[in-house]
């Protein structure tokens, strides 16, 4: 028997992700009353539109990548809940499981700040932020808008299906899968055989049985 940390349950897992989401929004709404105007409805500087969304982009990097690798797989919400990310492969290291992690969470937010940066101007972005102005929109305005707004809802669509997949019965989601990595309780262990720890780090084929085909001799 060995012993090993057990697997995280769903809520708790949604309870981490909630709280890191929380932390990104009071981020980005604290830093955007620096950047805007609400009461012209304006920019303090033009600048600071483009300087808000780069932040936003470090905010991303630093707290769901480089600190779980420092931190040795957790994030603040994850911290707080008491889970962390472990590896299901030793050889594996450790920054690649948690780029695969991200590849489907923080790095599609990265692109959709990066698409906003590149095709929506700050004015553009004032315009559309306003429902009174929305209409105003140019159709080249519109055309260049609808970039980043698509894989805003690519990005949001992805996570929600990848954090549904985490309520299976073994705990393992499709995302825990495609970065062979497992979410554990950093404080809670449970013994299993050694041969279950491999096994549960394989595929196995599922067997499928083949009717079977008599002919009848006449």
């Amino acid at each position: 028997m060995t012993k090993i940390n057990k697997k995280a349950n769903f809520w708790i897992r949604l309870l981490a992700t909630l709280i890191d989401v929380i932390f990104f929004l009071a981020f980005a709404i604290g830093l955007s009353f620096g950047t805007f105007n609400y009461q012209k409805g304006t920019y303090y500087h033009l600048a600071l539109y483009y300087f808000w969304l780069i932040c936003l982009i470090a905010y991303l990097i630093l707290f769901f990548i480089v600190i779980p690798i420092v931190w040795k797989g957790k994030t603040l919400g994850m911290a707080i809940c008491k889970i962390k990310v472990i590896k299901q492969n030793e050889k594996d290291k450790f920054s690649k499981v948690i780029f695969d992690r991200q590849r489907l969470f923080s790095f599609l937010w990265v692109f959709v700040f990066l698409s906003f940066i590149c095709f929506v101007s700050p004015e553009t972005f004032l315009q559309a932020a306003n429902i009174k102005q929305l209409a105003k929109l140019n159709k080249v305005q519109k055309a260049f808008l609808a970039i980043p707004t698509a894989l805003s809802a690519l990005a949001a669509f992805s996570e929600i299906f990848l954090i549904i997949t985490n309520a299976r019965e073994s705990r393992v989601g499709l995302n825990d899968k495609l970065s062979s990595s497992f979410t554990v309780w950093k404080n809670k262990y449970e013994e299993v055989k050694e041969k279950t720890i491999k096994d549960a780090t394989k595929i196995q084929p599922k067997i499928r049985k083949l009717p079977k085909i008599t002919i009848d001799k006449q």
